[in-house]
C-alpha cells in the first residue's frame, strides 16, 4: 500500500537526507539547534538614532509602576532600620524611584507613572508609622492622627514626584510622536513598536 505522498514505505526521495541540503536541518534537531548558535543575536539598530535600543526608554509601563512600588518598599525598609517616623527617607527614595521610572519606560507608556508616586508613598509611610509607632497609642483615633501626620510628612516629595512624572512624560510623549508619522513610510520589516 502506498503512504500519501505515492511513495511505498521506506521509500524516500534519494535528496531528503543529503548533507548541504537547505530541508535537511529539519529532520536533525542538533543541525537546526547549531544553525541559530551560530547566527549573530537579533538586536538591530533603532531605524530613528542607528543605535541598538537601551534599556533606558525601551521598558513597558507595568516596569516604570513596579520600578516605583520598589523604591517606595526600599525607603520603607530604610526608614523602619533607622527607627525614624516616615518623612524625607521615604520621599527621596520615592523620588529617585519616579524619575528612574519615568525614563525607562517607553515615551507612549510614561503617563503609567504618574499616578503612582503618591499611591505609593501613602501605602509606605503607613506601614513603615504603624512599626515604628506599634508601642504608643493603639486607639483607631491615636492611629488615625499619626497616619495622618506621616501622611503629611511626605507632601512635598509626593507633590515633586509627581510633578517630575508630568514634566517628563510631556517631554517624552511629543518626541515619540516623530517616529509614528515616519513609521508610515517606512518598510514594514523597519517599522518599530509602539505602545
Amino acid at each position: 500500500m502506498l503512504e500519501p505522498r505515492g511513495h511505498a514505505p521506506g521509500d524516500y526521495p534519494p535528496y531528503a537526507d543529503v548533507p548541504g541540503r537547505p530541508d535537511a536541518h529539519w529532520r536533525d534537531p542538533d543541525a537546526r539547534g547549531q544553525a541559530r548558535r551560530d547566527q549573530p543575536p537579533p538586536a538591530s539598530p533603532s531605524p530613528f538614532t542607528g543605535r541598538t535600543p537601551g534599556p533606558w526608554g525601551s521598558r513597558p509601563g507595568r516596569l516604570g509602576v513596579f520600578l516605583v512600588i520598589g523604591c517606595a518598599a526600599l525607603g520603607m525598609l530604610a526608614t523602619v532600620l533607622s527607627r525614624t517616623e516616615p518623612g524625607s527617607v521615604l520621599g527621596v527614595f520615592v523620588v529617585a524611584g519616579t524619575v528612574a521610572a519615568a525614563l525607562a519606560v517607553r515615551p507612549r507608556s510614561a503617563y503609567m507613572v504618574i499616578p503612582v508616586p503618591a499611591l505609593a508613598y501613602v501605602v509606605a509611610a503607613t506601614i513603615a508609622g504603624l512599626i515604628h509607632d506599634r508601642a504608643s497609642d493603639s486607639s483607631l483615633t491615636g492611629l488615625a492622627v499619626h497616619a495622618a501626620q506621616w501622611i503629611a510628612s511626605g507632601f512635598l516629595a509626593m507633590s515633586a514626584a509627581t510633578l517630575l512624572a508630568i514634566a517628563i512624560t510631556a517631554v517624552r510623549w511629543p518626541r515619540s510622536g516623530r517616529g509614528r508619522r515616519d513609521a508610515a513610510r517606512r518598510p514594514p520589516w523597519e517599522a518599530r513598536r509602539y505602545d
